[in-house]
């Protein structure tokens, strides 16, 4: 909807108030930030030159209070680097809202500032930003922690502001606005993965604000911004959640470059970022001193080699643990005492012991068996078992020379010795270490986000849950892009198997790819139901059989240049088709197997491989990965 001058002219002033306001609270909290830094050095100084003259408590109490005092300083830093961002674009809208008869307007941007404790600018993640993200004009609500406000949204105004300039205006009466999100969707591709703070859908902001107590599936296409929608829900869950810090949040991602790729996201929405694995750096934590292979190395040997599918996929499988557990049982029984345990003068004999071991519950864990073991013979010994099950527990473990290393364990059950450990045995090692050693205690990471969940097992969903048991997780994927062969869902909503209370949500809004794109990418595997969003710009998808294969890729190359285009991929299946093209030296392009793309995106694809290797019916999910890394050009 246009807008009038006199509307310009006001929205002109209130901007350039805004932006004086931020100017003055930076100017205001530097001096206070100096002044402060001053005074800790000073109090430092003190402290250094007159340590002997404390007491030690009093001199820990005290410098334990210096380093509250740098934390405060450090927080306030942070606060004006956000300040100075914001200088940059304020905020990207302006609601009226209308409640028994009072108008109230709200301005909402990246981060929220305040002066004299009133608000100037809303924080998108206040419960305000509902206004914008869910409602057009007309009855909306606000809710709260502790109520809903309800009234009418009378003026929904989008602003574009670059560098502090106020470059457009334009009112919506709907939602996010398709022209918002086209302006947003015509960009090119970038290096890292931007916010979509202005962009949000919906069913986007439905899942992003979705409650930390509870666990959800999101099974979203090709596209969809599962992973975007999964880094701004970190930022509203450490924005809304003040027992929350980037220390108790865990990401787990397809690849380091894929962690890479995202991590400008959160400190772009003002927190730091979090912490992030790919599951083979998580698994090597327990599984130390050996190599083990990745899931990408694992998909390479898959389609390199001649392997033994059925056991891969049998190893694979939920039901293997029985297998293991019937050598856990076996090895339990095994093991005898041979020496008494005694206290003082109360002992316990060998022939005790092990007729006590022989009647533990053999459906508990192998960890459990011998912990109830513990707990009784402390009982037995008359002493406390709170106090001392655990010294008993290891006690036990070294009387009956339980192996605990992960590794040998296996080697016992395999009756084999690796040099390296291949991606399905991983699952294998670590649940026997599990199932020996008892489940880690990681009670400190209070909200997990597990990113591709489609090639993730059941097993190993069990695995981190049984882990992370007092975290939260939000789960992320879409069956059409597994490219583990051994590994197909129906559903994301399997996964309920293993989280059985979980939610599950579901995008089939696809943001990345043009209609041509999406069309070409959902014939491979018969998918119905994708709704592309990106405005074509009329580009088809080509296919072309090589003549002179890097005087082809490089033409290929020119013409992505020619229409504006600045990140292209050559996307390969192999890793030996990669390594052929990069032997080319062509420039300005990047070169991985599919495999590897995960999560990735560019302006321009070009899908390679040889006609020999192109790919079966049985791997036209890979084709439909490669496919869908291409924003404009195919």
């Amino acid at each position: 909807m246009s807008i009038d001058k006199s509307v310009l002219d006001m929205e002109q002033k209130h901007l350039d108030k805004t932006l004086n306001t931020i100017k003055d609270i930076i100017e205001r909290k530097n001096l206070n930030i100096e002044d402060y830094k001053k005074s800790i050095i000073k109090r430092k100084r003190f402290l250094w030159e007159h340590q002997n003259e404390f007491y030690d408590p009093d001199l820990y109490s005290l410098m334990d209070e210096e380093d509250l005092n740098v934390s405060i300083v450090n927080e306030d830093i942070k606060k004006v680097y956000k300040l100075y961002r914001s200088l940059e674009s304020p905020y990207f809208t302006r609601i009226d809202f209308i409640r028994e008869d009072e108008l109230e307007t709200f301005y909402i941007g990246l981060t929220g500032i305040e002066e004299n404790y009133e608000p100037v600018v809303f924080d998108w993640r206040a419960p305000v930003g509902n206004l914008y993200y869910n409602y057009g004009i007309g009855p909306s609500k606000i809710i709260t922690k502790d109520n809903s406000i309800e009234g009418t949204t009378t003026l929904k105004r989008v602003f574009t502001i670059k560098m502090g300039n106020l470059e457009e205006v334009y009112d919506n009466v709907i939602g996010v606005s398709d022209y918002i999100l086209q302006s947003v969707l015509t960009d090119n591709s970038n290096e890292y993965m931007k916010n979509i703070v202005s962009s949000i859908g919906k069913e986007q902001n439905d899942i992003i604000r979705f409650p930390i107590s509870k666990n959800l599936i999101v099974e979203g296409v090709a596209g969809s911004g599962k992973t975007s929608v999964a880094l701004h829900r970190i930022a509203y869950l450490l924005y809304n959640q003040k027992d929350l810090n980037d220390k108790n949040v865990l990401i787990f991602s397809p690849s380091d470059t894929f962690s890479n790729y995202i991590s400008h996201v959160l400190p772009e929405l003002g927190e730091e970022n979090v912490q992030s694995t790919t599951f083979k750096d998580f698994a090597q934590n327990f599984i130390k001193g050996i190599d083990l292979e990745s899931l990408t190395e694992f998909i390479e040997r898959c389609y390199r080699e001649k392997n033994d599918d059925e056991t891969i996929k049998r190893k694979l499988d939920f039901s293997y643990r029985n297998v293991l557990d019937d050598f856990l049982k076996s090895y339990f029984d095994s093991l005898k005492f041979t020496k008494k345990i005694g206290l003082k003068k109360k002992f316990i004999s060998s022939d005790e012991l092990n007729r006590l071991k022989s009647l533990t519950n053999e459906n508990l864990s192998f960890f459990d068996r011998i912990d109830y073991l513990s707990e009784q013979v402390c009982s037995l010994l008359e002493i406390d078992e709170n106090k001392n099950s655990e010294k008993m527990h290891k006690v036990i473990d070294k009387l009956l020379k339980v192996e605990l290393d992960p590794l040998k364990i296996w080697q016992i059950f395999s009756k084999r010795v690796l040099k390296k450990i291949d991606y399905e045995d991983i699952f294998s090692i670590m649940y026997l270490y599990f199932q020996i050693n008892g489940y880690p205690k990681m009670g400190h990471i209070k909200f997990v986000v597990i990113d591709e969940a489609q090639d993730y097992s059941l097993w190993q969903l069990d695995f981190l849950k049984n882990i992370f048991r007092s975290a939260a997780f939000t789960i992320l994927g879409d069956r059409n892009q597994a490219i583990n062969p051994y590994l197909k869902y129906d559903s994301l909503e399997d996964i309920k198997k293993v989280f059985k209370n979980a939610s599950y949500k579901s995008l089939k809004n696809a943001y990345r790819s043009s209609k041509e794109i999406m069309d070409y990418a959902s014939s491979l595997l018969d998918i119905k139901d994708i709704h592309a969003i990106r405005n074509t710009k009329n580009y088809k998808v080509i296919k072309l059989e090589e003549c002179d294969l890097k005087k082809d890729l490089t033409k290929n190359i020119d013409t992505f240049k020619s229409h504006g285009f600045k990140r292209f991929a050559i996307i390969t299946k192999t890793k030996e088709e990669k390594e052929l093209i990069e032997q080319f030296q062509l420039r300005d392009v990047e070169v991985m197997p599919v495999y590897e793309s995960k999560g990735l995106e560019y302006d321009a694809v070009i899908v390679y491989t040889s006609i020999p290797n192109y790919y079966k019916t049985a791997e036209a999910t890979l084709l439909y990965v490669a496919s869908t890394r291409a924003l404009h050009e195919l």
